[in-house]
């Protein structure tokens, strides 16, 4: 199915007025069926009639009333117009790329880790290294013990 459809039926008011009747609604192929249960016009949205059938547009959202004051129903359409569809080759296809990537990674890591290194370096040993950077003078300093 092309369009996905989220519809959520919130009753915003209970039937005070029983003669107008309930709302029914009905599943239909590209859409949804409302009709009242009595002999009365869903309203709603500029269009009032016995069954009024709404196919799957973001433009049929709305509030429907079964008469002038039955009961309420709030129909919400949510359509994904620029969607990709992912079917089952292109999922695998997916899965398949990242378990190769990722071996792929794990080899360079690996052979890059365990080269053979030519030899250790050893440290250079300069003068300066050895040099007392403080001398050591004594002093006189009676306040310095």
């Amino acid at each position: 199915m092309k369009y996905q459809l989220l519809v959520l039926w919130i009753l915003t008011a209970f039937c005070i007025n029983h003669a107008a009747g309930d709302i029914k609604v009905e599943k239909v192929a590209d859409g949804i069926t409302l009709s009242c249960t009595e002999n009365v016009n869903v309203t709603g949205n500029g269009k009032d009639e016995k069954n009024l059938h709404l196919m799957y547009h973001d433009s049929n959202t709305g509030e429907y009333t079964c008469g002038e004051n039955g009961q309420k129903i709030f129909v919400k359409y949510r359509t994904c117009d620029n969607c990709v569809e992912l079917d089952t080759s292109s999922i695998v296809g997916l899965a398949v790329g990242d378990v190769v990537a990722t071996i792929v990674v794990g080899v360079a890591v690996y052979l890059i880790a365990s080269q053979a290194r030519t030899g250790q370096v050893k440290p250079t040993k300069k003068r300066s290294d050895k040099q007392n950077l403080i001398q050591n003078v004594p002093t006189n300093d009676s306040n310095y013990q």
